[in-house]
């Protein structure tokens, strides 16, 4: 039997990511015969592919929104919505200081969309839409897209946790390393994404205490804030076990990564929403799939 105002649900976030192993397949490489973009040669199905793989790498070019595959780049290319997120694409994930809006065969441009694409999971034949109860917290949406985003161990660093910390103006370049704690970081990213001002020092976890309005009792896609040894974590509710004593978060540098983690619910010391999110309406559901238990957040 369901607790009070609760609502079971049996298609949570962690059945889109872990209930589906070994039908989890990679997007297949982008293949061009020929140069795509301003200079290049502009074959329709070139284009296509282009524009196929570029929709699928969106959450790397935001604020790109899809674009329509239909092989063309207009009269004046240079004015293409494809050739302003090849351009993106360039700045963002390559750090081009002059992108050049052009694809070569196997340049670098090419390899580097190879290399994104073959990181990026598509899950055939799930409607994901399952996988959220009915809410009006929508920027969950944009949070559970962001489920698997993993540090890069060394000095390298994830380009997606980067934007990150772009988002809360947090100065970092290393995603790993207590100093470089990301769990504000990728909440602010996710509250910027749905047109919602990150607080001030947003990548500190412990400063998500002064956004939106407190509430006393977690709902889901609530921002929690905890105590923990050297500082704070921040992360978002998606659930609580049957017997109330758990709580599930999404949250960012959960055991170095975007996840689903278990918490005890008393470690939670408060929980905010948007100023204008009716949460007398919101519910608290009881999450009964996989998840991992809480573990490092530095």
């Amino acid at each position: 039997m369901a607790l009070p105002n609760t609502v079971m649900i049996n298609h949570d976030l962690s059945f889109l990511v872990l209930n589906i192993q070994n039908k989890e397949v990679a997007m297949s490489s982008i293949k061009i015969t020929q140069a795509v973009g301003l200079g290049g040669v502009n074959n329709l199905n070139d284009v296509k592919a282009v524009q196929t793989a570029l929709n699928k790498l969106l959450k790397f070019i935001h604020p790109t929104k899809s674009l329509i595959v239909d092989g063309r780049l207009g009269s004046r290319p240079e004015s293409a919505k494809t050739v302003a997120a090849i351009k993106l694409f360039q700045s963002k994930v390559l750090n081009m200081v002059r992108p050049d809006g052009k694809i070569d065969v196997n340049g670098r441009t090419h390899r580097k969309m190879n290399e994104k694409l073959l990181s990026v999971t598509v899950l055939p034949n799930v409607n994901t839409s399952l996988n959220m109860p009915v809410t009006n917290a929508f920027w969950m949406k944009t949070a559970i897209n962001e489920v698997g985003e993993s540090e890069v161990a060394g000095t390298k660093a994830n380009p997606q946790i980067l934007e990150y910390f772009k988002a809360s103006k947090f100065w970092g370049t290393d995603d790993s390393g207590g100093q470089n704690a990301w769990c504000g970081s990728f909440v602010a990213w996710v509250m910027k994404q749905n047109n919602f001002e990150p607080v001030k020092n947003a990548f500190r976890a412990k400063s998500w205490i002064d956004f939106g309005k407190p509430i006393t009792q977690p709902v889901y896609g609530a921002i929690g804030i905890k105590s923990r040894q050297g500082g704070g974590h921040v992360a978002f509710v998606v659930g609580q076990s049957v017997d109330g004593q758990y709580l599930f978060m999404l949250g960012g540098n959960q055991s170095n990564s975007v996840k689903v983690s278990k918490y005890k619910k008393e470690v939670w010391d408060n929980f905010v929403v948007p100023s204008n999110f009716d949460s007398s309406s919101a519910s608290l559901p009881i999450y009964t799939q996989t998840s991992s238990i809480a573990g490092s957040e530095a």
